[in-house]
């Protein structure tokens, strides 16, 4: 258990994960003494890395950056569609629960609760599945 951790720990000290992020992806940066920088790779060399940050460009020594940390891939339309998918399943039973409660002859007709209810739980599930946060940051580079 201690090994693999130790494996963990010597994997995100090597500067070839920092090699491996693309010209113009997504990195936030900490320095020592806590300062930090949240922009877009430019270059990349062994003793240096370039990064655009919101209103300027920086150039970071490597004997400084402590950490280093990439934003994974959005998965925004994958949980749009999970929650569309959950939202129309509760909707359905919730409107198979009403119908069964309606007497054989109900004024709007018998199915009336799921063609209601799953539309409605189908667009509540979409909406929760866009708000869901996605794209986490991930940590590919950490000095001891």
């Amino acid at each position: 258990m201690m090994l693999a951790a130790a494996a963990a720990i010597a994997q995100k000290n090597n500067w070839a994960n920092v090699k491996s992020v693309p010209v113009g992806g997504e990195i936030r940066v900490s320095l020592e003494g806590g300062k930090s920088y949240r922009g877009q790779l430019q270059s990349l060399t062994d003793e240096a890395l370039i990064i655009v940050a919101a209103s300027s460009q920086e150039t970071l020594a490597r004997a400084q950056i402590r950490k280093i940390a990439t934003k994974g891939d959005s998965h925004r339309l994958r949980n749009t569609l999970i929650g569309f998918g959950v939202g129309a399943g509760a909707g359905l039973a919730i409107g198979a629960g009403e119908d069964a409660q309606c007497s054989p002859h109900c004024f709007l007709g018998n199915d009336i609760g799921k063609a209601i209810f799953t539309p409605m739980g189908a667009a509540v599930g979409a909406i929760v599945g866009v708000a869901w946060p996605t794209g986490r940051w991930h940590e590919i580079y950490r000095v001891k």
